[in-house]
């Protein structure tokens, strides 16, 4: 009877991590209901400058059920702002069976704004963070948001105050008995910058989470991208802040590169589909304006960026100072040197003994 049941609860758990796992999906898109506003293609004038905008829209969202993450993001060369949603049937991720499972709103660098009920009702959304590009923030964006108790902006405070015009200022979130402004949420501090780079080497997206403070505690999971396989060494990056300083961190990639041509009239525009970066073979072709030029050093760390003055295509290259390669060399020697003797003096000793028997 002791084995039956063994055999029935083990083959139950078995179900249960199927179903735990089949559960987990990944949504992405447009960061917009497309159906929605071409059935209401004929509404007011009012509309009209929207829909006309939706047309050229290339705000992507992404969302891991899993983790309850979503991403939100369009990248640094191309910035865009979100649609100012005049209707919450505008927004793929507030439909009523996705909506539960986003606990974590990541919007990254090159948005420029948050639309009007972008995240209205999310009923278990805790933590959100904005990018240091943001400029403004719509009104209701965070209406009716219970559990938000952190809203981390990258930038510094005096950013926030100077560039981003926060409409968001009524009493939009409640939480319990006590209802608070969204505008109380937003904190500042130290920014966690993320590179996503292929095989090659190349940085084809960067973001930033920040708003940390110190001694605060920081999660970060690396973004599923579509044709990308993950191969990082890191699942997922737990940190703390205890002083102020700069943290990166590098998530790898292997990309299958599919290159296309991204526009006729650039000489320069054989992009990969996935990656985005571009072709090898009209590397030289870019027209190259370099940004930030840093010389390696011993203690120094070499950086270069530079963008591409007619499509727009970054590359950032780093190479880490010499006293890291040089310690990496001596730690090679000491460990090598180190098992040579553990093996040579032994055997060493081994044949003098017997040597001397005969």
């Amino acid at each position: 009877m002791k084995r039956i049941a063994f055999y029935i609860a083990f083959f139950a758990l078995l179900v249960a991590a199927f179903c735990i796992g089949a559960s987990a999906q990944i949504y992405e898109g447009r960061a917009l209901d497309e159906v929605y506003i071409h059935n209401n293609s004929h509404a007011s004038e009012g509309y009209r400058e929207t829909i006309e905008l939706a047309a050229y829209y290339d705000v992507q969202y992404q969302l891991d059920t899993e983790t309850g993450v979503l991403r939100i993001f369009c990248g640094e060369t191309n910035p865009q702002k979100m649609l100012p949603y005049a209707d919450g049937d505008w927004v793929p991720w507030t439909k009523y069976y996705l909506r539960p499972y986003i606990k974590t709103v990541i919007i990254e660098e090159g948005i420029l704004s948050v639309g009007m009920f972008s995240f209205y009702q999310c009923e278990n959304l805790e933590t959100v963070y904005l990018p240091s590009s943001l400029l403004r923030v719509d009104q209701t964006s965070f209406y009716e948001c219970p559990k938000l108790t952190k809203i981390h902006y990258a930038g510094n405070e005096s950013d926030f105050g100077k560039y981003v015009e926060f409409q968001d200022k009524r009493n939009s979130y409640t939480g319990g008995a006590v209802e608070r402004k969204a505008i109380d949420l937003v904190s500042f501090g130290e920014s966690v910058t993320v590179h996503c780079k292929n095989q090659d080497g190349e940085t084809f997206r960067t973001y930033k989470v920040g708003g940390f403070s110190a001694g605060e505690s920081f999660h970060i999971v690396p973004p599923t991208m579509e044709g990308l396989t993950y191969v990082g060494k890191k699942s997922e990056i737990n940190g703390v802040f205890a002083v102020a300083e700069a943290r990166e961190y590098v998530f790898e990639y292997i990309c299958p590169h599919v290159y296309e041509q991204k526009e006729e009239l650039q000489f320069c525009s054989q992009f990969c589909i996935y990656c985005g970066c571009c072709d090898p073979e009209y590397e030289d072709e870019h027209a190259w304006s370099v940004k930030k030029d840093v010389p390696r050093g011993l203690f120094r760390d070499g950086e270069l960026k530079k963008t591409c003055m007619v499509c727009g295509l970054e590359r950032r290259q780093r190479d880490f100072a010499y006293i890291w390669t040089i310690g990496m060399i001596a730690s090679v020697a000491v460990i090598g040197t180190a098992v040579f003797c553990a093996i040579f003096f032994p055997v060493r000793k081994k044949i003098r003994i017997k040597r001397l028997t005969w």
